[in-house]
């Protein structure tokens, strides 16, 4: 093959691809390289114009993967040859690729061999599709001639006896093909050139050679009825059985002859059936594949053979050709054999009954039945794996695995072996329900046993990369040891342990089912590193709910250590918080294994240049694979892998291992989970610290104000009391207007000691809150309050959460504020302020708003408004506006005053919960 292949490579990585490009033009010089960066690209790329002759591309990629690619390239072009060249371990797509229609598979590996071997796939795949493609064409084209030839042929044996004629003989020479069949070709001819015809071809057998040109011969042919009349004819030979044989074609050449014996050689079956489905002709091939003699089958419906859950199938696309609806039908189905079973079958279909000399439908049908085995069998793979996904226990998943490889492959002496905690020891987590009765005892494989043993197999395969797959345990060089096992495939599933696949037989594994237990032990190593990974994410959920009931930050060091140890496997751990009069992070808890390998440091200050102090002063952790590699404090101590984890601002979590590069991403993850468990309880503590030391400074404030309202209560009330009783006796003695102005100097005062009782007793304190209606609490307030001609407008609701009774005080003395400032006749209006969510509710930033049409209130006087005593009504007290704040603090909300929309005093008031958004929450 000599004509340039033309390669596109997909590849995310430009680099990969240039070199991949390099080594394979380097390789074969007919290979010319183009590279695309991803699928969509390459599609682009295909699209373009059909100039490619081979695809190669990775599997992990942007957008599109390698299989997707694929499906998508078989959409367009179902034999393009297509290989997918992806990284080592990539078993698991195997299958997938398999279904697809990969033509080729092969995984990347280090040095430059594999680009000659990918090389010599390309060239392979190439070639064998140029070859099929110029088979078919030799083929179609054979067919035509043969189908619409008006030619008579004749094949003849050595003894110039004919062995077949077409049907054109009888339009030529008028006889019918079957009375020609063992006939002398002489019966064609004049009787003068009987005899120069016997010596020619008498010659020929013996001595090969030619005394004419057989690509035209000009002879008399002779009619039956004794006409004579010109023939051109053209010989070939060939070989039939063994036995030489010469084909003539008389006015045309063609290879009909040779097509007839490359049918009836063929290792697939052709036969051909009539409108009605029934067998007109049957190759021999269909004996050697189904055991039918074909003479037997002529005249026999056809689809009675099918099986019948396919048969209604199988005629309805026989029936959609005949009426022209489908071209070239093909069809997998069921096909009888001669022993009663069936054999899965594809076949393609084409419609020739009113095509001259074949008149009839021809069929091509290929034995499928390992594909469809293959195809069922990862069929079922993919049922079982989808299972493994969801297991939860390392029990649950070797199991499923055992049943899997029985039920799949026919695996009868399956078995998931761990290695336990010792490591010393492979023992068997699930076994196949058989291996009892073929093991005395549980099959347990411990380490250091001598070679020759089964446990000195079993561990020399959970220690290499590979499986082993032997097909012959009793001629396995490398075991002495007597076994029930003959067919057996030990694959180890990553540091769990080793999935031994295997059958009491020899040879019981195909290529397929080899596949299978690779892909599927593949699984299992994934989903008991799932399991794994779940586990120690319950268990770190665990360890966190005790943090956070921790009371002390000692407490929760040693607790994180704790979990450190025991659930994530770590042994050198060492908890540090910072400490203000050190000023530095100083140990607070550690592991048993710090004592064994690290000297004893106290604190980490910023001067010391510790890994520690970084990691806290930046708030970002740090993997070290090796600290030798870096500027370290633990230099030379035998810390070699090294994590710090800052704990917010509290301190840090350093978790270490005396051998390089042991942190994967799990343990990274899982750490960082516990150091924000870690930060949380911290914050918790601290926070409840904070909390128990205002607990006590307001408990001392309220003592002294709870002091100062009993002395409030009885030193003023009581001469008060008294004062407003002599005024009242004195009023009935004598009328004078001196006692009215004391009267009402007594209700101002009664008015004063009741506003400060208020804010001294009640203080910043709010009781169980509940959900509110504010228009309903707005006209509730309103009939307590004397109003005058004063009016209310609600124009919009909100319902929150509020103590009510409290909530009542900022509404009635916001209201008394708006009369007190704006004359009996002012107009108030109070609604809710914020955005509204999708449901309709106010958000998180929702409020409500006071607003009244009087004077309104000075910018510059705005933050005294709300100073105890502060007012500038002569009847106010100046306590009104100052228990509204402490009430809207108090529920943790922010009170804010603007210009109304007519020049009055607006009180806005924010941050307040709706009452559903709680509720849901």
């Amino acid at each position: 093959m000599s004509e340039p292949i033309r390669v596109l490579h997909v590849d995310d990585d430009p680099d990969l691809s240039d070199l991949t490009a390099s080594f394979l033009e380097r390789e074969d010089s007919r290979i010319a390289v183009e590279t695309a960066l991803n699928a969509e690209e390459g599609l682009d790329r295909l699209a373009g114009d059909g100039d490619i002759d081979c695809v190669i591309s990775d599997h992990d990629m942007p957008g599109k993967n390698g299989i997707e690619f694929l499906e998508a390239v078989r959409e367009r072009d179902a034999d393009i040859p297509f290989i997918l060249y992806t990284g080592k371990g990539s078993e698991s797509v195997a299958s997938e690729a398999i279904s697809s229609g990969v033509t080729d598979y092969l995984q990347k590996s280090g040095g430059t061999e594999q680009y000659q071997m990918l090389a010599n796939r390309v060239a392979d795949a190439v070639e064998k599709r140029r070859i099929e493609r110029e088979a078919d064409r030799t083929q179609s084209h054979l067919r035509a001639i043969t189908d619409h030839s008006m030619d008579a042929i004749v094949t003849i044996d050595t003894d110039s006896r004919i062995r077949f004629a077409n049907p054109a003989v009888e339009r030529l020479f008028g006889y019918e093909p079957a009375e020609l069949e063992g006939e002398p070709l002489a019966k064609l001819m004049p009787d003068r050139e009987h005899e120069a015809h016997r010596r020619a071809l008498g010659r020929y057998f013996e001595t090969g050679e030619r005394t004419m040109d057989w690509s035209r011969i000009e002879l008399p042919g002779k009619h039956r009825n004794g006409t004579e009349f010109a023939l051109s004819v053209s010989f070939g030979e060939f070989e039939e059985d063994g036995n030489r044989r010469l084909v003539g074609v008389m006015r045309d050449v063609t290879d009909l002859e040779r097509h007839q014996a490359f049918v009836e050689r063929s290792s697939d079956i052709v036969t051909a059936l009539d409108a009605n489905g029934a067998f007109q002709y049957a190759s021999p091939s269909v004996e050697r594949l189904l055991g039918f003699d074909p003479d037997e089958l002529i005249g026999e419906y056809a689809f009675s053979y099918v099986h019948p859950d396919d048969r209604e199938r199988v005629v309805e696309r026989f029936s959609q050709s005949l009426a022209g609806e489908e071209i070239n039908p093909t069809v997998e189905y069921r096909l009888a054999d001669a022993d009663g079973g069936y054999v899965w079958v594809e076949s393609v279909g084409s419609n020739r009954l009113d095509d001259y000399g074949v008149s009839g439908f021809v069929i091509n049908t290929r034995d499928i039945s390992e594909r469809k085995d293959r195809e069922q069998k990862l069929s079922r793979l993919r049922e079982w794996t989808w299972d493994l996904n969801y297991a939860r226990t390392y029990s649950e998943t070797t199991q499923i695995a055992v049943d899997a490889a029985e039920e799949i492959i026919g695996a009868g002496l399956s078995g998931v072996h761990l290695v336990d905690d010792a490591g010393d020891r492979l023992e068997p987590a699930a076994l196949a329900e058989s291996v009892p009765s073929f093991f005395d005892e549980q099959p347990t494989y411990d380490r250091g046993e001598p070679a020759g043993t089964r446990a000195a197999v079993a561990w020399d395969a959970y220690c290499g990369s590979d499986a082993l797959v032997v097909d012959s345990l009793s001629a396995y060089e490398e075991l002495d040891e007597e076994t029930p096992a003959e067919s057996i495939v030990l694959h180890p599933i990553g540091d769990h342990g080793l999935f031994v696949i295997s059958s009491s037989e020899p040879n019981s594994f195909t290529e397929t089912e080899v596949l299978i237990a690779k892909i599927l032990a593949n699984h299992l190593e994934a989903a008991l590193d799932r399991v794994d990974r779940e586990t120690s994410v319950e268990q770190i959920h665990d360890a966190t709910r005790r943090l956070i009931q921790a009371e002390s930050p000692a407490e929760i060091a040693d607790l994180v250590v704790e979990a450190a140890e025991g659930v994530l496997g770590f042994s050198v751990v060492t908890v540090r918080l910072y400490d203000e009069d050190a000023d530095g992070l100083v140990p607070v808890a550690i592991s048993d294994g710090v004592a064994e390998i690290l000297p004893e440091r106290t604190v980490f200050t910023p001067d010391d240049g510790s890994l520690n102090w970084a990691a806290y002063e930046s708030g970002e952790g740090e993997v070290y694979h090796d600290i030798e590699a870096t500027e370290a404090v633990d230099n030379g101590t035998g810390l070699r892998s090294l994590m710090i984890l800052p704990v917010g601002d509290h301190g840090t979590i350093a978790i270490g291992e005396t051998d390089p590069g042991v942190f994967d991403g799990t343990d990274e993850h899982l750490a960082r989970i516990l150091a924000t468990a870690a930060e949380t309880a911290l914050n918790a503590t601290a926070r409840t610290s904070r909390l128990h030391d205002r607990s006590e400074k307001l408990e001392r404030q309220n003592d002294r104000l709870a002091e100062f309202a009993s002395v409030v209560s009885h030193d003023l009330r009581n001469p008060l009391n008294v004062a407003q009783g002599r005024t009242e006796l004195a009023a009935v003695d004598c009328e004078s207007e001196h006692l009215d102005a004391v009267s009402r100097a007594h209700e101002r005062m009664e008015t004063l000691i009741s506003d400060l009782l208020r804010l001294a007793r009640e203080g910043e304190q709010v009781r169980e809150t509940q959900p509110v209606q504010l228009s309903e609490l707005v006209e509730s307030c309103w009939e307590t309050v004397e109003t005058g001609d004063a009016s209310l407008t609600v124009e919009s609701d909100l319902r929150f959460q509020a103590d009510e009774t409290r909530f009542r005080q900022v509404l009635e003395n916001l209201v008394r504020n708006a009369l007190d400032h704006g004359g009996s006749d002012v107009a108030i209006r109070v609604g809710a302020l914020g955005d509204a969510d999708a449901a309709g509710l106010p958000t998180d930033e929702a409020g409500f708003f006071v607003e009244d049409d009087g004077p309104g209130i000075p910018a510059e006087s705005r933050d005294d408004v709300f100073d105890a005593g502060y007012s500038t009504s002569r009847e106010g007290t100046g306590f009104g506006l100052r228990i509204v704040e402490q009430v809207v603090t108090a529920h943790g909300w922010s009170i804010g005053i603007t210009d109304g929309a007519t020049g009055g005093a607006r009180f806005e008031i924010t941050g307040v919960v709706p009452a559903a958004r709680s509720e849901d929450g």
